[in-house]
């Protein structure tokens, strides 16, 4: 009778027990099916509500619905194109380059400046030293200042025939020529002959005549005409 009575106390106690956990089983429950059986805090869901809408890609809250990206920490989701995958897509190629832009109009001149202030005049160099006067040149031909040189023409016979007389008379080294000219002795100047140089020849005067005759003789004399610059002859 006393053991029954046991029996029966323990079965009483073990049914209230059990009925007093029943609540707390059923909240439990209720909390692991809106996702809050893992976490406490009231920012992250598995599922999308009105005040938990952005879905962590990456992190530690990854897969979860929370109330701002910033529980995120590295990526936002704020737009459609962060929801797929978070995937990039292959850059297109370069558009085609535009045609180049019109050249611009050169611009008008400038104004000239004013002209600027004059430079210093630069000093005077020292005036230059006085060279020395030459001696006044001859004014005039006169006896003190010319002189008549002369040569007696050269005679010899030609191979074919005729005579050849001929010479050259110079001025002293120094003076200039005037004029030249020959003369034949007295018996010659009948004697038919032809001229074939009567003129300047260097600083002195050159004649050449020639005869057809044989053994025609054209002596006579070669003269120059100098004129004497100084110093002066004797």
């Amino acid at each position: 009778m006393h053991k029954s009575t046991t029996t029966t106390f323990v079965l009483l106690a073990s049914s209230l027990v059990m009925l007093g956990m029943v609540p707390l089983l059923n909240n439990n429950s209720v909390a692991m099916a809106q996702g809050y059986d893992n976490y406490g805090d009231s920012s992250y869901s598995q599922y999308p509500t009105d005040d938990k809408k952005y879905e962590c890609r990456t992190g530690p809250f990854e897969g979860f619905y929370v109330s701002s990206v910033e529980f995120c920490k590295h990526v936002k989701f704020d737009d459609k194109k962060d929801r797929d995958n978070n995937k990039i897509g292959i850059q297109g190629p370069p558009g085609p380059q535009r045609p180049p832009g019109v050249n611009g109009t050169t611009g008008a001149t400038g104004a000239t400046g004013p002209q600027g202030i004059q430079g210093i005049q630069g000093i005077q160099g020292p005036i230059g030293r006085n060279g020395t006067q030459g001696p006044s040149g001859i004014t005039q031909l006169n006896d003190t200042n010319t002189y008549i040189k002369f040569v007696v023409l050269t005679e010899e016979g030609l191979a074919g025939g005729g005579t050849r007389s001929s010479q050259v008379v110079s001025c002293d080294p120094g003076d200039s020529v005037i004029s030249g000219g020959f003369s034949l002795f007295i018996q010659d100047i009948f004697r038919p002959f032809a001229v074939i140089q009567d003129g300047f020849q260097g600083e002195g005067w050159k004649v050449i005549l020639v005869s057809n005759e044989d053994n025609a003789e054209l002596g006579g004399l070669v003269e120059v005409n100098c004129f004497d610059n100084p110093p002066l002859r004797p």
